[in-house]
C-alpha cells in the first residue's frame, strides 16, 4: 500500500506526538510504502530514522497532486491530529478525488478536550471541522476509553490502535530498604488543567502528614511554557508543600531515562489524553504508575496490577495515594507487571495490525466505489 501521512509537528520535545508520530510512521514503513508530509518547516532537526520528513518548504502548495509518484495518488491518507485548517484543505482534495482518509485525533474529540476553549472550537467545528471528521473513512482512536469519551456523534466508523514503545535494555530495580526515600515523578508538559496538576496538589495537601511520615517526595519535570510553572509554584506555596512537591526543568532522552529508572512510581493525573507516551515509557522501564481514568490507561493498569488508579477528582486520588503509601512492599511486583503490560505496545506488533486494518479499509472503499 502507498500511505501518505499528513502531520503538523512543531519539534518541541515535551509534546508526546513529536515522539509517537515519527515512531509510528517509521514502524509502518517496514510494512507499507509511506511518505511523510509535515505541514510546516519546524521539524527539520529531529532524528527520524531512515525516513525523510518532507515539509512545506519541499512541497509548498498543500496539494496531494503535487507530491511525487505514487503519493500524488495514494491508497490512503492519514491525518495525525485534528485542529489544523490546512488538513481541511487537503481533505477536500481527498473527497474530490475519492482518496480514502483516516484521522487520528489524539484526544481532541473527547468531552474534556472539547470543553477547553469550547466557544472557539464550537465555531471552528461548525464551519470547518465537522465536515472534515464526518467525511473521514474512519477515526483511529488510540484507546477504547478515548473512543468512549469521544462518542459516535463525530463519525461512527472507527477502530482502535494504540501508541507504541521500543523495548528497553535496562529497567528499574527496587531495593528492599524501608527507610529509603519514596520518589514519584511526573514528566511532561506542565498543563495544569489537562494534566490534572491542580488535582494532584489538592490531594497532596490533604495527605501532607502521611507523605512526610513515609518520606515521600514528588518531582514535577517539565519545561517553562507561558506562566504555567509559576502558577503551579504558587499553588504549591499556598498549600505549604514546598518540601514535598518539587518542580524541576524538563528532561529528555537519556536524562529522562535515568530519572525514570531512579524513581519509585510515575504519576499522571490527567483529565484527558489520547494515549500518553510518557506513561507507556514509564511502564517499559518497569516503573509502577499512579494514574487517573483521564489517562485512558487506568483500566489496563488496574487489570495488570501495574500501579494504582483513581477517578478524576481529588478525593479519589487522595484515596489512591493512601493505598500507594501503604503498599511499598508491592512496588517490585507491580514494576514487573508494568514491564509485562508495556510489551503489548511494541511498535512492530502495532504496525502489523495497522497494515491489516488499513488494507481492509481500502478494500471496503473500493467495493463501495464499484457499486
Amino acid at each position: 500500500m502507498n500511505i501518505l501521512y499528513i502531520t503538523y509537528l512543531f519539534g518541541k520535545k515535551w509534546t508526546g506526538p513529536n515522539y509517537s508520530v515519527p515512531s509510528q510512521i517509521n514502524a509502518q514503513s517496514k510494512y507499507d510504502n509511506v511518505f511523510w508530509y509535515n505541514i510546516n518547516n519546524l521539524f527539520k532537526d529531529r532524528n527520524n530514522g531512515n525516513l525523510k520528513c518532507n515539509d512545506i518548504d519541499d512541497y509548498p502548495k498543500l496539494k496531494i497532486s503535487e507530491l511525487p509518484k505514487p503519493f500524488n495518488n495514494p491508497d490512503l491518507v492519514i491525518f495525525e491530529g485534528l485542529y489544523f485548517f490546512s488538513f481541511c484543505k487537503i481533505a477536500k482534495e481527498c473527497r474530490r478525488r475519492n482518496i480514502p482518509y483516516i484521522i487520528i485525533p489524539r484526544s481532541s474529540l473527547t468531552e474534556f478536550a472539547q470543553k477547553s476553549k469550547n466557544i472557539k472550537k464550537s465555531i471552528a467545528n461548525l464551519i470547518f471541522f465537522n465536515r472534515f471528521i464526518k467525511n473521514a473513512d474512519a477515526i483511529q482512536y488510540l484507546t477504547s476509553k478515548e473512543y468512549q469519551d469521544s462518542g459516535v456523534k463525530w463519525n461512527s466508523r472507527h477502530f482502535i490502535i494504540p501508541n507504541g514503545i521500543e523495548s528497553k535494555n535496562t529497567i528499574k530495580h527496587f531495593e528492599d530498604n524501608p527507610m529509603a526515600r519514596l520518589k514519584g515523578v511526573f514528566i511532561g508538559r506542565p498543563d495544569i488543567y489537562q494534566k490534572g496538576i491542580d488535582i494532584l496538589i489538592e490531594s497532596c495537601a490533604y495527605l501532607r502528614k502521611e507523605l512526610q511520615k513515609n518520606n515521600c517526595i514528588i518531582e514535577l519535570y517539565g519545561p517553562e511554557i507561558a506562566d504555567n510553572k509559576q502558577r503551579i509554584q504558587k499553588m504549591i506555596d499556598d498549600k505549604g508543600l514546598n518540601h514535598i512537591i518539587i518542580q524541576k526543568n524538563g528532561v529528555f532522552d537519556h536524562e529522562k531515562e535515568e530519572i525514570l529508572k531512579n524513581s519509585d512510581f510515575f504519576i499522571l493525573t490527567s483529565r484527558f489524553e489520547g494515549h500518553p507516551m510518557g506513561l507507556i515509557e514509564a511502564l517499559s522501564f518497569g516503573v509502577p504508575c499512579l494514574v487517573t481514568k483521564g489517562t485512558n490507561m487506568a483500566h489496563e493498569i488496574k487489570e495488570a496490577d501495574a500501579g494504582w488508579t483513581a477517578d478524576i477528582n481529588s478525593k479519589s486520588l487522595t484515596d489512591a495515594i493512601k493505598i500507594l503509601l501503604n503498599d511499598s512492599g508491592s512496588f517490585a511486583e507491580k514494576g514487573k507487571n508494568a514491564l509485562k503490560l508495556s510489551k503489548k505496545y511494541n511498535w512492530d506488533v502495532l504496525a502489523k495490525e495497522s497494515h491489516q486494518r488499513y488494507k481492509e479499509l481500502i478494500e471496503t472503499n473500493k467495493r463501495i466505489e464499484s457499486i
